[in-house]
């Protein structure tokens, strides 16, 4: 009885520090392929993907995923074959440095001090220095920065196994260049009302402080009329880094001016509509 005691306990022990990159035996269940490779076929999946549960040893969207299979299926499900652990998927790929980063790179993290070569954690970056990854302490899918400390101090590289970007159709590209322009008449229009560069009687009634040059700048939203969560995964699924601080306040960012805080918030006029811009909080 005693030996079948340490035989289970064995066996949590191993399971609690192998994360996502054990090589312990477990069925692997091969994703149906469902698009062809794009940026929106990647959005459409990561986009699905948040909130579910953490499961070591999954890989099935009605389940939940562990990090590496979070990638397995993501990338599975457009027909890009990678291994299913993390170190496997690590050691595959074409490497891809730090500054080249593009969306649908899968970066990497030794978590394992003992093994700081080993590959024991994996995300899908996002862009604008976010990735998703299906998190052992959150127990579910979320958006996290690379800038955090715990994943900068941890970060081991990245691989590239598709260049998404090399796939788009021209008409992409045009539909961008449009929205662009589109977007640009929309921050003319909100620099021409009463939100853009307000005047010093509104700032100190909001709370938009103006600050010197080293400044930092973030957007603050203290009310809203959604779960705050909800929220700050829209707001991170949209490119924008942000917290939730203790007492309910969403933050964005930080910015380097004040200008492109203005200009930040006027792009996602609709999330950020009740908001105010602060500096160095």
């Amino acid at each position: 009885m005693t030996k079948l005691v340490y035989i289970i306990i064995g066996s949590i022990l191993i399971f609690a520090i192998s994360g996502c990159s054990s090589g312990s035996v477990y069925d692997i269940h091969k994703p149906k392929v469902r698009y062809k490779p794009s940026l929106r076929a990647l959005d459409k999946l990561n986009s699905r993907a948040i909130g579910k549960p953490y499961i070591w040893g999954e890989e099935r969207a009605n389940r939940g995923f562990d990090c590496s299979g979070l990638t397995y299926y993501n990338y599975g499900s457009m027909g890009i074959e990678i291994p299913r652990v993390a170190d496997a998927q690590f050691r595959s790929g074409t490497p891809v440095s730090r500054d080249e980063l593009q969306k649908g790179d899968l970066v990497f993290f030794a978590t394992n001090r003992h093994k700081p070569w080993k590959a024991t954690h994996v995300g899908i970056y996002l862009g604008n220095g976010m990735f998703e990854h299906a998190s052992s302490a959150k127990r579910r899918v979320v958006i996290s920065s690379l800038d955090k400390p715990y994943y900068r101090n941890h970060y081991l590289g990245a691989r590239r196994y598709h260049s998404f970007y090399q796939c788009q159709p021209q008409r992409s590209v045009i539909r961008y260049a449009s929205n662009s322009t589109f977007r640009q008449n929309q921050i003319s229009s909100y620099k021409n009302s009463n939100y853009y560069e307000p005047s010093n009687a509104f700032a100190q009634a909001q709370g938009d402080i103006s600050a010197n040059s080293s400044s930092k700048y973030y957007i603050i939203l203290n009310s809203y009329n959604q779960d705050p969560n909800a929220l700050v995964t829209k707001l991170e699924l949209s490119g924008l880094r942000t917290e939730l601080l203790g007492n309910n306040k969403v933050v964005v960012g930080p910015f380097n001016s004040k200008t492109e805080a203005l200009e930040t918030r006027a792009r996602n006029i609709q999330l950020l509509a009740n908001s105010e811009i602060r500096a160095n909080i």
